[in-house]
């Protein structure tokens, strides 16, 4: 497992600046990608908006935090309407 800060996105996105936001994402994902991994995960929920960008930008899949955790949750809920 690598992981890489994405340095100065969250201070980007906290003054507004949602476009160098994306821009630092997606650069960090890139040179992650670069160095041969076979997933990026975008760990943090602030990041979850820069997804689309990202899977654009690399040739792995993406993942989020966000569709991680809807995905346990509808799960949880089907298995309890079945119970």
């Amino acid at each position: 497992m690598l992981t890489v800060l994405a340095e100065g996105a969250l201070d980007a996105l906290t003054l507004g600046d949602a476009e160098l936001h994306d821009r630092l994402v997606v650069q960090a994902a890139q040179r992650v990608a670069a160095q041969g991994c076979d997933v990026v995960a975008l760990a943090q929920f602030s990041l979850a908006r820069a997804a689309s960008l990202v899977e654009n930008a690399v040739r792995v899949p993406v993942l989020t935090t966000v569709g991680s955790a809807v995905r346990l949750l509808r799960e949880r809920v089907e298995e309890a309407g079945r119970g």
